[in-house]
């Protein structure tokens, strides 16, 4: 699940890279409800570390033209959520096949792909 629909957060809708550490704890803070995409990626735990966020929308892209072009990653020919918000019922998405971006209705069921900051 991605965001909620019709649930808008504020402050949630940074798409640059650098955004999405700040995006998810946005989401976390304006939104209670468990299981979200956001909230999954705050809460894991992997590896021995727990800072784990959701991409921005332009963080998802340059996983796909850094990693993904280069067949670095093994990504899944599908759509992934980004934490960009871009209205109470759209959330930014980043497809895998042709590295196309799409706003989608949330909540939805694509994939969701927790980083860390180094």
């Amino acid at each position: 699940m991605g965001l909620l629909w019709g649930l808008s957060i504020w402050d949630a809708d940074g798409t640059t890279t650098g955004t999405g550490e700040q995006n998810t704890i946005n989401i976390e803070t304006g939104c209670k409800t468990t299981g979200t995409a956001a909230d999954i990626c705050a809460n894991l735990s992997l590896g021995g570390y727990s800072d784990w966020f959701l991409l921005s929308k332009d963080e998802l892209n340059l996983m796909y033209t850094n990693l993904e072009v280069a067949g670095v990653g093994g990504f899944v020919d599908s759509y992934d959520w980004s934490s960009s918000e871009s209205n109470a019922y759209l959330t930014w998405s980043q497809g895998f096949y042709l590295g196309s971006q799409y706003y989608y209705l949330k909540p939805n069921t694509y994939r969701i792909r927790a980083v860390r900051a180094f």
